[in-house]
């Protein structure tokens, strides 16, 4: 999905104030879901501004921080993998296109 410059940076500034957690509208955060959807690039600037609200920016040299970096569930509790549970395959389910050919 190709977009203008314009609507790029509409939507970067979007995500940024989602990560600081300041106030977005919903108009503007229903326009971001409607790119991220069609998009992987939008979806993964969202997962992490989501994750940034949520818990703070992690320490990159951390393991929390490349989950962060990489836009990965899984620093909530409930989103761990638990073997005895959950499949391997629907898991990493909502992961990035490139973790999913791995």
């Amino acid at each position: 999905m190709l977009l203008s410059t314009q609507k790029r940076l509409k939507i970067q500034e979007i995500v940024r104030r989602i990560s600081l957690d300041e106030e977005v509208s919903l108009k503007e955060r229903i326009y971001v879901e409607k790119y991220a959807k069609h998009s992987t690039t939008i979806s993964f600037w969202l997962k992490k501004a989501n994750s940034i609200r949520r818990h703070g920016r992690e320490s990159e040299d951390s393991i929390n921080g490349l989950i962060q970096s990489l836009g990965i569930d899984g620093l909530e509790r409930e989103n761990h993998f638990n073997p005895n549970k959950d499949d391997i395959s629907d898991w990493f389910g909502g992961s990035p296109d490139w973790i999913k050919r791995s």
